[in-house]
């Protein structure tokens, strides 16, 4: 929950007037969204010195220009700025002012009790930093160091090199100088669903010092003018995903008004915080998905579903996902199953077999052992003829043991395919659930018309979080994963959202992401998409109830379509897609890349003050060399930088800056020892690979201290 400033009144917004949205980084805006008006008349220059509000409007000019163009289309704002002895003092909202007394000195109070107990985003642990076995090492050494040097009582929060301060509301801007002096943080992000308050800020503060003083400490100032809540989270996550989340432990949110905009996006702020540290894998797994590949191309023939255009089929899909509402929406899947084609989605497979639907199609992300036995169990109860299974490359080779036809697809991010891809282009939006998958791959083929069935994404309150015929309710059932549990699954469903036919919802922040990810494929792809699902709200898919369903398309033409797709689909005998991949330069560049780090590291260990300067450092060694090191880069990128994280972690909370200095040293050894380890065991990988062995060397196995 947001913190409130002390006893101080919070100023009011009380005006509905709906902005256009725009994201505006240091080295230029980027507007999200089109706004239309008539273009305000430049302020008159006057003949000798400039006044402030003339001033302003050329600081953003030249500093933001196409800010300065939005905030001209404005023309005259609906709110009045109120001012007293030449001073702006607050805005005149109509039935309401925005500050509760003189916008300055309340602002000057708020500031102050601010600081007396800022809020700030913080986490209790460095669990959040995707710790493996690799980093798990990396992380019991450095703790060992911090009781050593009587450090292992560290401050709660980071003392130094802050990310991010998320400021909800501009208003007159009062407080911006201030933030900015103090020097809070590496980012600021201004947010204000009101873009004419900036303009109104123009009689208040002197925009150009602001920017000269932030330029001057090296902070970067973003704007966000959006008034939907949903969006504004959205667009922050997109900055930190583009920036980068090593600091964004220990952030500060500053509430400067009262909205329900800015209360609103601060709740969701906090809710959602945790997909911003999703990593895109870690090296013990990308070692995985990188043997998993290899053993899928080389023992089985498949059929690969890439990006290239695809014939469009109006032939509707229902993806079936394992949510609660799949029981009561069963009798209309039975209805209408001669006239789609039934994708089932992990273990809804074993849902619909047991309810008497065979699927057409079956999709799988995941590369787990449990994974492999739950299919085993279904295939030897059900069998799966008349099933073709739809896979990332990455599962496990005895998945596809089961199945007589196979359709493999690459997700993005994976290290596999970048170094495996040979040319293939990977599959959009696939993660980071079975269901994105599902629909990644329909739309990717030219279905034209999809359905979710169970796709929840969530659950209704106090409802059940599966299907009653998942495997997780079976007597005796104890496939889970490891750190998962019945009550673990339950457990995660802590987040309240919109549902899909009204009311509320609960979602977990994964469920969370793999909704976002589901809207915004849609918005690239554009297909008639519905939800049947009574689960949490997708935006870009249209709530349907499964009894308003009516189908007139032909039955039984299911064959007939999907062999229409795979004539357009390539196909590969086992082996046949390796054959022009050649990874010499890869295997060389492991060395090159132990060379260039240790370089890297001793240099940083000679001249960085800081974790900051380190990763700006780490930046610059990858941009660098991603051309020519791209194998070793994304096989160990990972824990590259998840291990970082871990070190900022621990070593930005200790509050004396020579021992903080010290550590850093102290971690800089242990990374560069940690990293060049992983790219040995890396090459000794892709050159088994490069060989074509038969059986893959055991790499990426580390060893715990003693």
């Amino acid at each position: 929950m947001t913190k409130r400033a002390g006893k101080l009144s919070p100023p009011a917004l009380a005006i509905g007037w709906r902005n256009p949205r725009l994201l505006i980084s240091p080295r230029g805006p980027r507007i999200l969204s089109g706004f239309t008006g008539n273009c305000g008349k430049t302020p008159p220059l006057a003949m000798a010195k400039k006044t402030l509000v003339e001033r302003n409007w050329d600081a953003f000019r030249k500093r933001q220009p196409d800010h300065w163009a939005l905030l001209k289309e404005i023309g005259k704002p609906v709110s009045k700025l109120v001012t007293g002895d030449g001073e702006a003092v607050n805005i005149d909202l109509g039935k309401i002012r925005l500050y509760p007394e003189a916008g300055a000195k309340w602002t000057g109070d708020q500031i102050d009790q601010y600081f007396l107990n800022p809020d700030r985003i913080t986490f209790t642990d460095p669990w959040h930093c995707n710790i493996s076995d690799v980093s798990a090492k990396v992380l019991n050494r450095l703790t060992t160091r911090l009781i050593e040097n009587g450090l292992s009582k560290g401050e709660g929060r980071p003392v130094t090199d802050t990310g991010y301060a998320f400021v909800f509301g501009v208003g007159l801007g009062y407080h911006l100088p201030e933030l900015v002096d103090r020097e809070i943080c590496r980012h600021i992000i201004l947010i204000e669903p009101m873009a004419e308050f900036i303009i109104h800020s123009f009689s208040a503060i002197d925009w150009g010092k602001v920017f000269n003083a932030a330029s001057k400490k090296k902070m970067n100032i973003y704007f966000l003018v959006n008034d939907n809540p949903e969006e504004i989270v959205d667009i922050i996550g997109k900055v930190i995903l583009k920036i980068g989340a090593t600091f964004l432990d220990g952030s500060y949110a500053y509430i400067h008004y009262y909205s329900w905009v800015l209360k609103e996006s601060r709740l969701l702020l906090n809710q959602t915080i945790k997909n911003y540290y999703v990593s895109p894998g870690y090296f013990e797994d990308e070692i995985i998905m990188m043997s998993n590949t290899y053993g899928n191309f080389t023992k089985w023939p498949f059929h690969l579903v890439t990006r290239k255009p695809y014939l469009e089929q109006a032939m509707p899909v229902f993806v079936v996902g394992s949510g609660p509402s799949l029981d009561k929406d069963m009798p209309y899947i039975k209805k209408w199953r001669d006239r789609v084609i039934v994708f089932s989605c992990g273990t809804s497979l074993g849902i619909l077999l047991k309810n008497g639907v065979r699927p057409d199609l079956h999709v799988e992300n995941e590369n787990t052992p449990e994974l492999v036995d739950n299919l085993r169990k279904f295939q030897k109860k059900y069998g799966f003829d008349g099933v073709t299974l739809v896979v990332t490359t990455s599962v496990h080779p005895d998945v596809g043991a089961l199945f007589e036809n196979r359709w493999y697809y690459f997700r993005a991010a994976l290290s596999s395919s970048v170094v495996l891809v040979a040319g293939a282009e990977p599959l959009l939006g696939a993660d980071p659930l079975v269901s994105n998958a599902a629909f990644a791959v329909s739309a990717a083929v030219g279905f034209r018309n999809i359905y979710f069935f169970g796709v929840d994404c969530g659950s209704r309150v106090g409802g059940a979080h599966h299907s009653k015929d998942a495997v997780y309710y079976q007597d005796g059932y104890d496939n889970f994963a490891e750190g998962e549990s019945l009550e673990f699954i339950e457990n995660q469903l802590n987040r309240e959202a919109p549902a899909n036919f009204g009311g509320k919802a609960m979602t977990s922040w994964c469920l969370d992401l793999s909704r976002l990810c589901v809207s915004k494929l849609q918005r690239l792809r554009q297909v008639n998409l519905f939800n049947c699902s009574d689960g949490v709200k997708i935006d870009g898919a249209k709530p349907k109830a499964a009894a308003a369903i009516k189908l007139t398309n032909p039955p039984a033409m299911q064959k007939n379509v999907l062999s229409q797709i795979e004539r357009q689909l390539l196909y590969y005998e086992a082996g046949a897609f390796l054959d022009p991949i050649d990874l010499a330069k890869d295997i060389e560049g492991c060395d090159v890349f132990i060379k260039g780090f240790k370089k890297m590291t001793a240099g940083a260990k000679r001249k960085d003050k800081g974790f900051w300067d380190f990763e700006q450092r780490l930046e610059k060694f990858w941009n660098d060399n991603y051309g020519e090191l791209k194998a070793v880069l994304k096989i160990t990128g990972g824990s590259f930088y998840a291990i970082l994280r871990l070190g900022a972690f621990l070593g930005n909370r200790i509050l004396d800056e020579k021992k903080r200095l010290e550590f850093m040293r102290y971690f800089l050894d242990e990374y560069c020892e940690t990293c060049v380890w992983m790219a040995r065991e890396t090459k000794k990988l892709l050159a088994d690979i490069d060989q074509r062995k038969t059986e893959l060397s055991q790499v990426g196995v580390t060893t715990p201290d003693p």
